[in-house]
């Protein structure tokens, strides 16, 4: 069980680029259910923190992680 994760190679679709910490949604399984509820926060290299309100499990490095508002996809990025 974590609360934090770091992606890199993040790909922004719904927004330019994270200037700021930002709540979203996120997925870190392609079958998961339910989003769950995080802040997504810009690193200085590029990547971005995602912490999350509950800790999540099995958070593996080389996955994907997504990021949503809604419906609407904001972008994505794999875990480190």
């Amino acid at each position: 069980m974590a609360t934090t994760l770091v992606a890199e190679d993040v790909n922004f679709i719904s927004i330019e680029k994270l200037e700021a910490p930002l709540k979203a949604l996120t997925k870190i399984r392609y079958n998961q259910k339910a989003e769950e509820e995080a802040t997504l926060t810009p690193l200085p290299d590029g990547k971005v923190r995602v912490d999350f309100a509950n800790p999540q499990r099995a958070i593996t490095p080389g996955q994907a992680v997504v990021f949503y508002d809604g419906e609407t996809v904001i972008g994505g990025g794999t875990i480190v």
